[in-house]
């Protein structure tokens, strides 16, 4: 597994690079622990964490992940990544949609598992809200395509916006794509082809030769016969190829080539899986079954433990963890420990400061009107400056209106009801399954005889997960979830059906 380091620290006088090299440091050692490749580290110096304009590093970290630079992310605690709940859960939202993990060197569970449940809640939210968006936007879009405006950002080489926004040809980039189009039925090689578009002006994001994946689209690419389409309405444009040299060109080459890049596969436990001997994750492996057919394995690169079907195990878990875990009565505790964390974060941050400076200005204004009772006259001088005061306290309780108003409360009932939809999701769906795991579980310890998951549901800090599969080998009882060190935990034998 690749895995990239994010660190950061804020503005202050103590604030210097050692701050960075711990953190490093920390993060390297869970990256050996669990088997991961650390591939480039990301420092943000003297910037705060409050959003991310000018942490430059952090968001070209995020522009890596978009292109699947890595698959995981390791910071040392969920204060380094972002001091906002919901910037974090908007930019993990982002990590998922790439298929990348964030973990925590320094905190099993960061904020408590309930705020994992309050960010996942949060995201669902975000994605509602984006999803309504582009459904707006879409819409609109689709209506230009109706008149033959380009409703997408990109065209291929050889085509260009037109003043009212139509698809039109571009005549010198259309001879270059012809041209290559040309060189490659006469036998020419990819380079050779990269070297035409070079010497027309055609250039890498880095200014280099454009690259082979971008010459395999082009000659792959069906819109240069002219067939543009947006939500199945048809653009009519000028072809650039006829069809018969686009056949010939399919038929020249020698194997498909796929020019898209790795597979991404997308598994439900994908980095939640450790061994329950050495505690390392489980990547995920591929193999031929006794029958001939393709299966997918967790497996140890130590060989501690039998590798394990990935179809069987996230099915499992999926349907244990509906059955067992998500009751009324769990429902109900979590619904009121997130609606504590909501309490207590409307009380931190901004308004808690903001509270603090009203306190100090009512103090003061006490002060001043007990030594002029005291003194027994008026004085116009305090007279004054408790009327300074007053309009500075009339300030402060604006502000802290403002700060609290922007606060949104999601209400319990909404809360409950969103708990209560996972008990009826569809397990069949993929995007149902990698919700509930990305929300519930906090991570599966496998074994040769026994299999431990551990949910999100309780305050805990620090404790091993791979060691608590020890202490489960004394239990009898498969049926119900127990509680062990503050984990709500499932042990079930590996080989149920």
């Amino acid at each position: 597994m690749r895995g990239v380091i994010y660190a950061r620290y804020s503005e202050g006088p103590r604030q210097t690079d050692q701050s960075i090299e711990g953190q490093v440091a920390d993060c390297s050692a869970y990256a050996a622990a669990h088997g991961i490749d650390v591939v480039q580290v990301y420092a943000d110096r003297h910037v705060s964490g409050k959003s991310v304009d000018g942490r430059d590093a952090f968001l070209r970290m995020m522009a890596d992940a978009d292109r699947g630079a890595f698959d995981c992310v390791i910071v040392w605690k969920v204060d380094r990544f972002g001091r906002s709940r919901e910037d974090i859960a908007v930019n993990k939202i982002r990590l998922r949609r790439a298929g990348v993990s964030l973990f925590y060197a320094k905190e099993s569970i960061p904020d408590g598992p309930e705020g994992i449940l309050l960010e996942s809640l949060m995201e669902g939210l975000a994605e509602y809200y984006s999803a309504d968006l582009r459904q707006k936007v879409m819409r609109g879009q689709r209506e230009s395509a109706k008149k033959g405006r380009v409703p997408f950002g990109f065209l291929p080489i050889g085509y260009v916006r037109g003043a009212d926004g139509q698809i039109v040809v571009d005549p010198s980039a259309a001879d270059a794509v012809r041209e290559v189009f040309r060189m490659q039925l006469a036998g020419a090689t990819i380079h050779d082809l990269q070297e035409a578009l070079f010497s027309r002006g055609f250039r890498g994001r880095s200014g280099s030769l454009v690259s082979k994946a971008t010459i395999h689209r082009m000659l792959r690419n069906t819109r240069y016969l002219g067939r543009f389409s947006y939500q199945d309405i048809e653009i009519e444009v000028d072809p650039i190829i006829d069809a018969a040299t686009f056949a010939a060109v399919q038929d020249s080459f020698e194997t498909s080539r796929n020019a898209g890049g790795r597979s991404n596969l997308d598994f439900m436990l994908s980095c939640k899986c450790t061994c329950a001997v050495c505690g390392k994750l489980l990547p995920v492996t591929t193999g031929t079954g006794k029958l001939g057919g393709k299966y997918s394995y967790y497996h140890c690169r130590g060989k501690c433990i039998r590798p394990i079907r990935t179809d069987k195990l996230d099915d499992l878990v999926l349907q244990e963890t509906v059955a067992q875990v998500l009751t009324d009565d769990m429902i109900g505790r979590l619904a009121d420990r997130i609606m504590e964390i909501q309490e207590a974060d409307l009380n931190a941050g901004p308004a808690a400061a903001i509270r603090a400076d009203l306190e100090e200005n009512a103090r003061r204004r006490k002060n001043l009107a007990d030594a002029m009772e005291a003194s027994g006259r008026v004085s116009f001088t305090i007279t004054d400056r408790i009327a300074e005061l007053e309009a500075e306290a009339e300030r402060l309780q604006a502000d802290l209106d403002r700060a609290l108003f922007q606060h949104v409360m999601i209400p319990r009932d909404y809360v409950v009801d969103w708990l209560r939809s996972f008990r009826s999701g569809d397990v069949t769906d993929p995007a149902f399954r990698r919700r509930l795991a990305s929300t519930f579980i906090a991570g599966v310890v496998v074994g040769d005889d026994r299999i431990l998951i551990a949910y999100n549901a309780t305050g805990v800090r620090g404790s091993s997960i791979a060691r608590l599969l020890e202490k489960s080998k004394r239990w009898a009882n498969f049926s119900a979830p127990v509680v062990v060190d503050n984990w709500i935990l499932l042990c079930i034998p590996r080989a149920q059906k």
